[in-house]
Parts: structure tokens; C-alpha cells; sequence
């Protein structure tokens, strides 16, 4: 019988972040047996069969909704994805749901920001979550500074770790607009990146970068993927830098992209310009398609990546074309580490369920 498996959490559209990383899970859980069951905690409304949507405009209604659909489901274990402050908190929720139904419940933790947030909660909101921790079956961290949160946190608890990365799905895309496709067709190279209307994305500085290039590469195009978080105020600044550097031409400015990975196999190098981050998905997924990855240096940053001093626009430009020239890289790594973390995910589930692996694996 096949292994059941919940994910819980933010779903695409819209795409990024946590969505993408449930949307990887869900694919390799699926590739390697496991019936997949999704409950969506974000703003859009998928329509699949698998997928269950929560009113997320009410909290008291997203909570006895959540309650019913844990009760009611046939899972073996449930997975919560947690990123952000609020997906916390309704995390430590979760477990106490989880709890009440006698619901297996393991909790991934993604967000870069997490150790600074625990170390902000007073002694009340820290109780809470080390209770409510404590009720999980398993945790896993990204990174080895938020397994040492965990460890204090929950001493008692099981403590896992594996990298934001899981196998890519094979087969067609979802494809990209037409105007995407003629603006990448008129234009080389393409430099790709992804980010909302916020100062900490470093946007203003990508787009001095791209103009520095333009002189050694004066067909260059840059595709910027805005997210839908931001202030219209920083995204004013983006179209009036782009002005100021004459790259009305050079750049195109793309929303509600349903593919990203679409995107970056036509690239011929993704940017990550962020001055703070954490590990990264859409680095992830360009080091996994082999595609040249230029990111600042900030935390979690994973081998492969060519790194510049996070804020220097003009050591940015330079690993930008120290990228461009190199040419496509070598996705090995990035790929034995996905399975990795498959394996270990798998892994976790059986211990957690009493399921043999071996019986996992094979379902």
C-alpha cells in the first residue's frame, strides 16, 4: 500500500519560495510512490485533485478548517512547511491539531530569518513553541544554523537536516509567454532573476550591473521576474532606474510567470542580488539545471555558486561576466544532493510511521 503523504502550506500559483519547494516535494514524493495530498495555506485557489484550499481571509475559519481536513484525512503522516512568521505560528497550530486527531506530524523549517525570529520571542511565545515543537514527530532544517536553534529549542526532540533541493521533474513545461520567448529570441546573452519590489532583493543593483555589461555585451537581455510582494513605491524606483540606464530595450519585467524553470533552461545565467537570504530556491533549481549561478554572499549559499561581496554593484558586474564567458556549468552535484535529500526525506517518514523503507521506496 502506498505511503500517504499531506504537505501543508503556501501552494502555486503564485509560484516562489515555499510554493516551489512543495511543488518539488509533491512531484519526487509522487516519482517514488508516495500518494500525495496537498493542503494549500496560500493566497491562490489551484484547482487539482489533490489540492485542498483554506480560507485564508479568516483565521478562526482557516483553523476549524484545518482541524476537519486533518481529521478527516487518511494520511499517514502530514508535512508543515514553515518559512515566515505567520506560517510559524499557524505551524505550532498545526501540531496542536495534529495532536487532538492522533495525527502523525513532521515540520520543515526553510527561512533564513528563523533563528533571528526565535531569538526575538519573549519568554511566553518561546514556551509556546518549544510545547508545541516538542509535539512533532520529526524537524528538519535547512541549515545548520537553524539545527542549532532547533536543538536548544526542542533538546528532546527528533532533528533532521537537508538542503532545499529535490529531484526536478522531467517532461514538458508549462511554457513561457509569447512575449517572454520573443524578448529572450531578440536578445544575448540572457541573464535571469527573480525577486519582489523590496530593498533587501537588491534589484537597483542588478539593474546597474546588467547596464555596466552592455558595452562587452551590447545585445544583452536581463528578464526580471517580479514577485507579487512589494511596495509600488520600490517598484517605481526599478522602472525609473531602468530609464536612467537607457535599458528600456535590454530589460523586460515579467509577472506571473507559471514556469521560472522554463526561464532559467534559456538562460545563460541566473542572479541572485539579495542583501539578505535564505537558502534559496530558484538558486537551487539554476545549479540543478546546470545553469551559471552569480549570488551575493550572504548565509547558505551551496557549492557551485560564484559569489560577489553582497551590496558591490561593481563586483556583481564582474562575476556577471566572469559567468558569461565561463559558459554552462556542471549540474552533477546538485543533482546527487537532490536525491539526497529524497532519500532522507523517505527516510524520516519511515521513522516516523513505522513503515520499512525498503517498502517506501518501492511502493
Amino acid at each position: 500500500m502506498a505511503l500517504r503523504v499531506t504537505l501543508i502550506g503556501h501552494y502555486p500559483p503564485p509560484y516562489g519560495g515555499v510554493a516551489t519547494l512543495m511543488q518539488q516535494m509533491e512531484a519526487a514524493l509522487k516519482a517514488a510512490g508516495c500518494r500525495m495530498e496537498i493542503f494549500n495555506l496560500g493566497h491562490g485557489k489551484p484547482e487539482a485533485e489533490n489540492v485542498r484550499n483554506f480560507d485564508t481571509t479568516n483565521r478562526a475559519r482557516e483553523v476549524l478548517e484545518l482541524r476537519s481536513a486533518m481529521a478527516s484525512s487518511d494520511s499517514d503522516v502530514f508535512h508543515y512547511v514553515s518559512a515566515s512568521y505567520r506560517s510559524f505560528w499557524l505551524g505550532t497550530v498545526c501540531l496542536a491539531l495534529a495532536g487532538l486527531a492522533r495525527k502523525t506530524m513532521v515540520v520543515s523549517f526553510v527561512g533564513g530569518a528563523f533563528p533571528d525570529f526565535i531569538g526575538s520571542l519573549g519568554p511566553v511565545k518561546r514556551a509556546w513553541a518549544r510545547f508545541a515543537l516538542s509535539r512533532a514527530s520529526a524537524l528538519l532544517a535547512c541549515n545548520g544554523e537553524i539545527e542549532a536553534v532547533l536543538r536548544k529549542l526542542a533538546p528532546a526532540a527528533a532533528i533532521g537536516r537537508m538542503t532545499n533541493s529535490f529531484p526536478m521533474p522531467r517532461g514538458e513545461r508549462r511554457g513561457l509567454p509569447g512575449g517572454v520567448i520573443r524578448f529572450i529570441e531578440s536578445h544575448g546573452p540572457i541573464i535571469c532573476t527573480t525577486g519582489a519590489a523590496q530593498s533587501e532583493y537588491g534589484l537597483l543593483g542588478a539593474i546597474e550591473a546588467v547596464a555596466g555589461l552592455r558595452s562587452e555585451f551590447p545585445d544583452i537581455g536581463f528578464v526580471l521576474v517580479m514577485t507579487r510582494y512589494g511596495t509600488g513605491e520600490y517598484e517605481r524606483e526599478i522602472h525609473n532606474a531602468i530609464a536612467d540606464h537607457r535599458l528600456d530595450t535590454c530589460v523586460m519585467i515579467a509577472k506571473n510567470l507559471p514556469d521560472f524553470v522554463a526561464l532559467l533552461e534559456r538562460a545563460d545565467v541566473f542572479l541572485r542580488s539579495t542583501l539578505v537570504d535564505g537558502d534559496s530556491m530558484s538558486v537551487r533549481e539554476a545549479l540543478y539545471l546546470g545553469v551559471p549561478t552569480v549570488a551575493s554572499d550572504t548565509a547558505f549559499r551551496p557549492d557551485g555558486v560564484i559569489e560577489y561581496r553582497k551590496g558591490d554593484v561593481a563586483d556583481m558586474t564582474e562575476k556577471l561576466e566572469t559567468a558569461l564567458r565561463a559558459g554552462p556549468g556542471d549540474s552533477a552535484v546538485a543533482r546527487r544532493e537532490s536525491e539526497r535529500n529524497l532519500e532522507a526525506l523517505l527516510e524520516t517518514y519511515s521513522a516516523v510511521t513505522g513503515e520499512d523503507l525498503a517498502v517506501a521506496r518501492s511502493i
